[in-house]
């Protein structure tokens, strides 16, 4: 399923809820979702449900015995149940308690249940909270979506400045923040339990603290990683059979990939961007070497801009709108020949991401330095502050640094590695990564197999030593798929381990680190290579929006919704550069127009509503 609208109502206000409820069914279908596929309206919650763009997930079910039903958006899989299975999930909630239901659900999910029985609406979160879901107080209630701005349509709302400066600067919203200050995001691995009106209670069904760290040797990660992502492919495999899977020039896809076909699994690999890049180069070989059949996609400009105004509704305004309508274009083709989108987001944690920082400790027991991890990756690209009225300006360091000790209260007793990892789960990719999987989903299914369970578990539990480096999934790829580990990645050097009879093959690996510290020195003394000289052949994207009229009108100073949150006159000068051609802030740019975009179509949308 695409999306979903519920209300819970206080005792006494069923009339003022409901009212509310079919309020907000109107909103949400005038901004854009399809019509919904079942509505339940009761005096004590009243739901619907939507398909995604491509007519896929199951509408609400029911329980005819005790009138609880149930719904779920992403993809799922839950013991011998599957996507689709909606009734066999609603019959294993009936039968034993939402906790055990909890704990045996896999993927990419939320789960909604309206227990008719308690007159209490329960909802499940995925394990890294990355399928979004949104809670805000509404008149005579909660209102919950999977719709942010759907949301914050609903009546009055005010800019939220943390999370639009943190978007405005990062292009990721943080914590439980939205844009609008009045809708929160409901937070991973958690049981909601929502009853007449109010938030009753919040319950974790997962905690990393629960997990042994370094309890699997190299062998034992290696040969446990690989069967869950077999058996998850297999699991797919059951569920969809037309399906697509990136394959770039990395690791990750490439091991996602290797297990497909490790289990035998029917599919096409996919990739994106010019003929000559190297992850076409790559994807278009591997998959060569392999007999894969391959889709190569390069999506024009024009694409892009066709894309633009629909990518709002796709993402609630909380991503890029530019950078989205690329992905749009990508998932828009692939959908009219395939049933699903498999990526491999999250293999990364496999190999130790980020814990560059923590060298030459790695491992130790001791807390994450919150301040260097800010500083060096979550502050690192935030630019200076100028644009925004001095009284909302954050420091970021100092405003990350604060949210890392947030995130990693009460784990400094476990490796700094697992530390590490645990804040790159809860607060990039639950945000980034989700938003455009949550996005990604009310176009069709959408799913990264390293997001299960079975196999952050076994990731997670993997000594540090098996996993710099990127050793465990090279020795991984070795041993289960050596044809796929022998082809070159993207920089030249091939997937396997180091060894005196290979050392010579990585070589390339150097020689591109080489080139990143020369390109890193002359950044910082302000020059570029010639490579990035060349005048562009055509218009930029930013420069062919600007010649829409809408765009100039919505990006008139002094018709900003958000010109009290910015500084009139560095907001004047910034949007005077960005109309030449040589600027060099097209992602701030970008984001800028997003939000404007996003809080313009709502006033539009409340204008016209009869709350």
């Amino acid at each position: 399923m695409g999306n979903f609208f519920v209300t819970i109502s206080e005792p006494g206000a069923e009339s003022p809820a409901c009212k509310t409820f079919r309020s907000g069914l109107r909103m949400a279908q005038r901004l854009c979702f399809p019509a919904p596929n079942r509505i339940i309206e009761a005096d004590w919650a009243c739901a619907a449900s939507f398909p995604r763009e491509n007519g896929s997930g199951t509408p609400i079910v029911i329980d005819p015995k005790t009138g609880t039903w149930l719904m779920a958006i992403g993809t799922w899989f839950h013991g011998q149940s599957m996507n689709g299975a909606e009734f066999a999930l609603l019959a294993s909630y009936l039968e034993t308690d939402v906790e055990t239901v909890a704990r045996r659900l896999e993927g990419f999910f939320v789960i909604v249940i309206g227990d008719a029985r308690t007159e209490d609406v329960v909802v499940i979160t995925d394990i890294v909270g990355s399928c979004h879901c949104f809670v805000r107080r509404c008149e005579a209630g909660l209102a919950l979506s999977s719709s942010s701005l759907v949301l914050g349509a609903l009546g009055r709302t005010e800019i939220d400045p943390v999370a639009c400066q943190e978007f405005l600067r990062t292009g990721i919203v943080y914590e439980d923040r939205t844009i609008h200050a009045q809708v929160k995001k409901l937070g991973p691995a958690s049981v909601f339990r929502l009853h007449a009106g109010a938030l009753g209670s919040q319950k974790p069904y997962w905690r990393i603290t629960d997990l042994v760290p370094e309890s699997l040797d190299d062998r034992q990660a290696a040969e446990q990683l690989w069967d869950s992502l077999v058996g998850e492919a297999r699991r797919i495999s059951r569920c969809f059979s037309r399906i697509a899977c990136d394959l770039t020039g990395g690791y990750d896809s490439r091991v996602l990939a290797a297990a497909l076909a490790g289990a035998g699994v029917s599919f096409t690999a996919v990739v994106s961007g010019p003929s000559d890049s190297p992850d076409v180069v790559v994807s278009r070989g591997l998959a060569a070497r392999a007999v894969l059949p391959h889709r190569h996609l390069e999506p024009q400009p024009s694409q892009i801009l066709d894309q633009f105004d629909r990518a709002l509704w796709l993402t609630d305004g909380e991503y890029d709108l530019v950078e989205y309508a690329r992905i749009a274009t990508i998932h828009e083709t692939l959908r009219r020949d395939f049933d699903i989108s498999l990526n491999g987001s999250f293999g990364e944690v496999a190999r130790g991401y980020w814990w560059e920082l923590l060298f030459p400790r790695a491992g130790a027991r001791a807390p994450l330095d919150a301040a260097q991890l800010a500083r060096r990756r979550y502050a690192a690209q935030g630019g200076d502050s100028s644009l925004f009225v001095p009284e909302q300006r954050l420091d970021l360091a100092a405003h990350f640094t604060d949210i890392i000790e947030r995130t990693t209260a009460g784990l400094a007793g476990l490796p700094n590695t697992m530390q590490m990892d645990y804040t790159y789960l809860v607060m990039r990719m639950q945000r980034w990564q989700g938003r455009i999987a949550s996005s990604t989903n009310r176009i069709w299914p959408a799913l990264s197999p390293f997001l299960a369970r079975s196999s952050l578990d076994v990731v997670l539990r993997a000594t540090s030593r098996s996993r710099q480096r990127s050793l465990l999934v090279r020795r991984m790829l070795a041993k289960f798929q050596p044809r796929w580990a022998e082809f070159p990645l993207e920089h030249g050097q091939p997937a396997t381990p180091v060894t005196l009879r290979n050392v010579y093959r990585f070589a390339p690996l150097a020689q591109h680190f080489a080139a990143k510290v020369a390109s890193k020195a002359l950044r910082t003394a302000g020059l570029h290579s010639r490579s990035h000289a060349a005048s562009p052949t055509s218009p930029s994207i930013r420069l062919q929006l600007w010649a829409r009229d809408d765009v100039r009108e919505a990006l008139d100073p002094a018709k900003m919704v958000l010109n009290g949150f910015l500084d009139s006159r560095a907001l004047r000068n910034f949007l005077t550069s960005s109309q030449q051609e040589q600027f060099a802030f097209d992602g701030r740019w970008q984001r800028l127009l997003t939000l404007e975009t996003a809080f313009r179509e709502l006033a539009r949308a409340r204008a016209n509503s009869e709350f």
